[in-house]
């Protein structure tokens, strides 16, 4: 168990370009995005698990919280994010690290999840990156979170906060990292195969 550490996972966006839910795309026989997402966390040790959904989401998936995963409520989706970034943050109870999560990108593993563990700092964030790109999740320290939290966010990409702080940037060698699925081409393509 990873007692110093949270995962936020944002799924409140309303999927324009997909039409469907991300949340509840398939990403196998047994498991939909989030709860492949929520059991790779969960084996990885995470302390808290905290999911931001929209209203139509948070609906179908209220009914599975437990004492470990949290699910919060965006009834303002249209605020994007960063908004839901902070809510998640706010219900944040004993972390002093949290993971940052996109729902468009289930391609983590436990094995990746260690490697940006373990260059965890109070000084700094951790991100991953392949072949020079920079990729998710990032991984931020309780003075990150604590400024997110009482941040004015009107207009903010969590891009343009994390500039504010020093990065330690962890080279993996995971292209998956980079990837975001948007479209049901590229869910075609990178989930399904063809």
């Amino acid at each position: 168990m990873k007692s110093d550490c949270a995962v936020l996972i944002t799924a409140a966006g309303l999927s324009g370009r997909m039409v469907v839910s991300k949340a509840l795309l398939k990403w196998n026989e047994e498991m939909n995005f989030l709860q492949k997402i929520i059991s790779t966390y969960t084996s990885f040790g995470c302390n808290e698990i905290i999911v931001t959904l929209n209203e139509g989401d948070y609906a179908v998936f209220n009914t599975f919280a437990s004492s470990s995963v949290h699910f919060i409520l965006n009834s303002q989706p249209q605020l994007e994010r960063m908004y839901s970034i902070q809510l998640g943050l706010q219900a944040i109870k004993n972390s002093s690290y949290c993971f940052i999560q996109c729902i468009d990108n289930p391609f983590i593993s436990t094995v990746l999840l260690e490697e940006i563990y373990q260059h965890k700092s109070q000084e700094s964030y951790v991100n991953p990156a392949y072949h020079g790109e920079n990729g998710h999740p990032v991984l931020i320290n309780a003075g990150i979170i604590e400024k997110i939290c009482y941040l004015d966010i009107t207009k903010l990409h969590l891009s343009e906060v994390l500039k504010k702080f020093p990065r330690k940037k962890v080279v993996v060698e995971n292209p998956e990292i980079l990837y975001n699925i948007n479209t049901m081409a590229e869910y075609q393509k990178l989930v399904i195969g063809y």
